[in-house]
């Protein structure tokens, strides 16, 4: 990685995508720079897989956060909202990023000054009509309804990352799904059409489609228009890199 993979404006916004599969030695390293109160909630998960993929995201996110900041992995400091979204506890710095992560794959979005969201999904088979009656908005259920059973799992995945990657970017949680109205049929150009009815709010937000691995789905939402996505990719060598680097530090 060069250094202006990770310089930043205002109107730009960077994504990362890994793997969270690593070596005994990497995750050793990932606890290792991980605060007490994310081993604790990573101990929490029942099974080990799903204990080491969250150690693996969130040694991840620290190590990208690192490089733009300056500092050491262990030297960032987060801070939570009430519904549980993270940010830098560092008031003089204004970078914002979010996270997200699903059977295996990992995305992170950074950006400079606006809140950002960002969802992954891996596309499966589920419930999609009850859940889409319960959770969406008529609109939108109507059109999957009218959907053949092979194209409903995609588009449901496609709806739900955008409502998610939005309450994400606001802080909101996973409440008011319903209160997001997305415009279908889905295009190659991803749009907020309403929220809470009000169509000139959803004008100033941005939704942008991620490519991904096959059978997953991803989207961010940030507020604003206009801005340029650049794509990056976190691999072992880039980790290996960081700690022959952080040793000279």
């Amino acid at each position: 990685m060069v250094l202006s993979d990770f310089q930043l404006s205002s109107q730009t916004v960077h994504i990362w995508q890994t793997n969270l599969t690593r070596s005994p030695q990497h995750l050793e390293f990932y606890q290792s720079i991980l605060a007490d109160d994310e081993l604790k909630r990573a101990r929490r998960f029942k099974f080990e897989r799903d204990q080491q993929a969250f150690t693996i995201a969130r040694g991840t996110l620290r190590m990208i956060l690192s490089r733009y900041l300056n500092l050491s992995p262990k030297q960032i400091y987060f801070k939570y909202s009430s519904n549980g979204k993270p940010s830098l506890d560092q008031a003089s710095l204004p970078l914002k990023f979010n996270l997200s992560h699903a059977y295996g794959k990992a995305m992170y979005a950074i950006a400079l000054e606006e809140n950002i969201g960002i969802d992954i999904e891996y596309i499966r088979e589920i419930e999609v009509l009850s859940l889409a009656k319960r959770f969406f908005c008529d609109s939108e259920y109507q059109w999957l309804n009218s959907l053949n059973s092979e194209k409903q799992y995609s588009a449901f995945f496609q709806l739900w990352t955008c409502k998610e990657a939005y309450l994400k970017a606001t802080g909101e949680g996973l409440v008011g799904l319903e209160d997001i109205e997305i415009a279908t049929p889905l295009d190659s150009d991803l749009k907020i059409l309403k929220i809470s009815q009000d169509s000139e709010l959803a004008k100033n937000w941005t939704l942008q489609r991620i490519e991904t691995a096959e059978n997953y789905l991803a989207t961010l939402a940030i507020k604003g228009i206009n801005y340029q996505f650049k794509y990056r990719q976190w691999t072992e060598e880039e980790e290996i890199e960081y700690n022959i680097m952080a040793k000279y530090r």
